[in-house]
């Protein structure tokens, strides 16, 4: 049984930009890759998640991809009795920068309880609070997630919102639904015709789609 192909997936929002540049034909022998605009998505959706939410939004769940699970590995604090700096083996793919912070919406551990989300200089003064020096503080620092606390993790989940969404995962599905509202991506859509696309709209298309690159004006084509 065939997967269904979502109509806000990475797959079908790329062949509605190349359907509508080439006037519903699409041939082998395009000047454009795929993977070109692949990219162009990728950026302008940064783009508009950023405009979004630098103006205060709450953020909006379709942003958001979860990471995980995610080992992390304990090593010693100097000088903090009974602390811990936990540190992720692996290193993160890159959150979209946002105007107070990053794309690093939330942290948790395998049972889904909160990790509370600061930066280095916060965490370097957790143990100092009173009353929540054992509880457990996330940042991010040189691609990697570190975290101070008791000792007790091994592994936990990162919900954010990346730049790349494509790397949440090892094999990640083009099919499945692109972290986006679907009211956004037209949007989207204008942003890459009116800046990347404005030129390509005039180049001449290949018709008869074989080996030797046979083109046709685009507009004589429809004729």
């Amino acid at each position: 049984m065939m997967n269904r192909i979502e109509l806000n997936s990475l797959n079908a929002i790329i062949d509605g930009i190349f359907l509508q540049l080439r006037d519903n034909n699409i041939s082998e022998s395009e000047n454009l890759s795929r993977i070109q605009v692949e990219q162009w998505i990728h950026q302008y959706r940064a783009y508009l998640i950023k405009q979004d939410l630098d103006k205060g939004r709450d953020i909006n769940p379709s942003y958001i991809q979860t990471l995980g699970p995610l080992h992390i590995s304990k090593v010693s604090t100097c000088g903090v009795p009974n602390g811990f700096h936990y540190i992720s083996d692996k290193e993160l793919p890159k959150f979209i920068d946002l105007h107070f912070g990053t794309g690093l919406v939330a942290v948790k551990d395998m049972h889904g309880n909160l990790i509370q989300v600061g930066n280095e200089t916060k965490a370097k003064y957790q143990t100092s609070r009173k009353y929540t020096c054992n509880d457990y503080i996330a940042f991010l620092k040189n691609n990697h997630l570190y975290l101070n606390g008791p000792g007790f993790l091994e592994y936990v989940e990162i919900e954010g919102i990346l730049e790349d969404p494509t790397k949440a995962a090892d094999c990640y599905d083009y099919d499945s639904p692109y972290p986006i509202p679907a009211n956004m991506i037209p949007t989207l859509k204008n942003l890459i015709f009116s800046k990347e696309l404005n030129i390509m709209l005039t180049v001449p298309t290949d018709n008869t789609n074989n080996s030797t690159n046979d083109v046709n004006n685009g507009l004589n084509a429809r004729n």
